[in-house]
């Protein structure tokens, strides 16, 4: 790109090829914006397909919650959380051992559950739903499964997946270590994701939006309008005609 002495020269130049620069990449924000903003989240979050219910557990002896926790070795706690698995309530037990989180079940009476199985994961997913699908598709991913564009990132492991017969394409992530729906994704939803990979510029895991490419875009945005601003400065007449009435004034 060469340069001449004529600064409007210049700055048109310059401004243009910033332009060039970051105009695919703002027509991408502007394009997923729309999109973000004219789209029912509900919709994009599965919950459209999915049983809304909130359940209360009751009657929690938790003297009795206690004797599993004593039979583990814990070196801290993580969580407890209750939940309420084909009418019964259950407590999901999360605690360090040796520097790792682990998952532990526990009973009302202080039996230590194991995992679920595929099919009491397969019925947690059924139960779930506001009317009757078939499920066309079973999966079991582990952490070899998953990698950082895999839909259910970051969630976890390992998890039954469950493809409905559905035209939005849903898939029903089952944790059986937790015992409990984990993730709902649908066809709404991973066209929303590659559109936040696009609008973030996070192409590794798409959720970092503190990563290089956004910066520089972002700094390039930033040249690109003030350039706009200066050009109107060189180019625009009632500009040029106020500084000759402040030249004459001065003479």
């Amino acid at each position: 790109m060469k340069f001449k002495k004529n600064i409007n020269y210049n700055t048109r130049k310059i401004h243009r090829y910033l332009g060039v620069i970051i105009g695919i990449q703002f027509l991408f924000w502007t394009i997923g914006g729309l999109y973000f903003s004219w789209n029912n989240m509900d919709d994009v979050h599965g919950e459209t397909l999915i049983k809304q219910e909130k359940k209360y557990v009751k009657n929690i002896n938790f003297s009795q919650i206690q004797k599993g926790i004593d039979s583990l070795e814990i070196d801290s706690i993580h969580s407890i959380h209750l939940i309420e698995v084909f009418g019964k309530p259950l407590t999901q037990f999360k605690y360090y051992n040796n520097n790792h989180i682990k998952i532990q079940l526990i009973t009302e009476t202080g039996i230590l559950r194991q995992a679920f199985s595929a099919q009491e994961c397969l019925e947690i997913a059924e139960q779930q739903l506001k009317e009757p699908i078939p499920i066309i598709k079973t999966e079991y991913l582990t952490q070899n499964d998953v990698g950082n564009h895999h839909e259910y990132r970051e969630k976890p492991l390992p998890v039954y997946a469950f493809t409905l017969d559905h035209p939005t394409k849903t898939t029903i992530y089952v944790s059986p270590e937790l015992g409990e729906i984990t993730s709902v994704r649908n066809n709404n939803w991973r066209r929303f994701d590659f559109l936040w990979m696009l609008h973030t510029m996070d192409y590794s895991t798409r959720d970092t939006i503190t990563n290089w490419a956004l910066r520089i875009l972002s700094v390039f945005g930033i040249l690109t309008i003030f350039s706009g601003f200066y050009l109107f400065y060189l180019t625009s007449r009632s500009i040029k005609k106020m500084k000759k009435k402040a030249s004459g004034k001065n003479s």
